[in-house]
């Protein structure tokens, strides 16, 4: 088979979990080099708020977040660090649409998911404008790849620049763009929730997303991205 990113086969024997995958996502799977230049974020000596390499309990952004949202015990979680790799992946996947790569984390994500039962998953939505020019949403894309299920209870009312073409200061400025669908009204009280993002930067934007979700009493609301 083939890695999923660059292209070159991998020629090794599969494991047994691998053989009970779903096969689009074994015959989909990155290669060991590519893996390599993708770097897993440790816990250890990591902000308990956002998982930001630090060796204090919260970052700067995390202790401003909470003067903000007092009475939300915030706690983000994501997979890798958004390095250099990191940030050519997406620019493959998201701007330039090759939607094959959806596959390239599934068997990390379902590794992940495996830990976060009788949850609801609630992936970040996108404006109707941008999914006319993308196509697909990225934060879906991936959870299908790796066969999660989720609830498109948020939506996005409101368009604008893409988040990484905007300075720091222009996404904390950025105003509400969330609204709640009216099943996610009903479905989301005294539930736990993960809300599901591609890229974690400032906190901004999943900030927003929780805030109309807190509304609506859940009983937990948890975080997550690919990369942070």
């Amino acid at each position: 088979m083939k890695c999923n990113y660059c292209a070159q086969m991998i020629n090794r024997n599969l494991t047994l979990k691998e053989i009970f995958l779903p096969k689009k996502i074994v015959s989909e799977q990155l290669c060991s080099h590519c893996v390599k230049t993708f770097q897993l974020l440790e816990k250890k000596d990591s902000c308990h708020g956002c998982q930001r390499q630090t060796n204090k309990l919260y970052c700067e952004d995390c202790l401003k977040w909470q003067r903000h949202y007092p009475n939300y015990d915030f706690h983000h979680e994501a997979l890798f660090f958004y390095n250099q790799a990191m940030q050519e992946w997406f620019e493959e996947y998201k701007f330039k649409g090759n939607y094959r790569l959806r596959y390239s984390f599934a068997n990390f994500l379902q590794d992940y998911f495996k830990h976060k039962k009788n949850v609801i998953v609630i992936p970040m939505p996108i404006s109707n404008e941008r999914m006319k020019v993308r196509g697909f949403n990225q934060v879906e894309g991936l959870l299908d790849a790796a066969g999660i299920t989720y609830q498109p209870y948020l939506e996005r009312f409101v368009d604008g620049v893409s988040q990484v073409q905007k300075t720091r200061k222009d996404r904390l400025a950025l105003k509400q763009p969330f609204l709640l669908t009216k099943e996610g009204q009903k479905k989301i009280s005294n539930k736990e929730i993960l809300l599901v993002d591609d890229i974690y930067t400032t906190g901004r934007t999943i900030f927003h997303a929780a805030q109309v979700i807190l509304e609506m009493n859940p009983s937990k609301l948890y975080t997550f991205s690919i990369a942070r």
